[in-house]
């Protein structure tokens, strides 16, 4: 089974909290495709960014945003495994 994050409203603050006001001010947003190591209790152990945004500055957030996810843990016959997943994490300007 698959992991799960569980912490919607916590990743929504921190999107907040770490999209560059320089580039949220010029109304520049994008999505970061991000690489999460997961391990055997859903903890966050390592991020890569696997495609960027073309903004070095989102890209950097992305990865600060990553390590607030909290994830259940991934099962392979009904026993928890590290994994890699992928997520996309969007900072789209208002």
């Amino acid at each position: 089974m698959a992991p799960r994050y569980t912490n919607v409203d916590e990743v929504r603050r921190a999107l907040e909290r770490e999209y560059p006001p320089l580039l949220r001010d010029a109304g520049i947003g994008g999505t970061v495709l991000v690489w999460f190591r997961i391990d055997e209790s859903g903890v966050v152990r390592d991020q890569r960014v696997h495609t960027g945004s073309g903004h070095p500055a989102l890209d950097e957030a992305a990865l600060r945003v990553a390590l607030v996810f909290s994830f259940t843990p991934a099962l392979n016959r009904d026993r928890a495994v590290p994994v890699w997943v992928s997520l996309p994490i969007t900072f789209r300007a208002n």
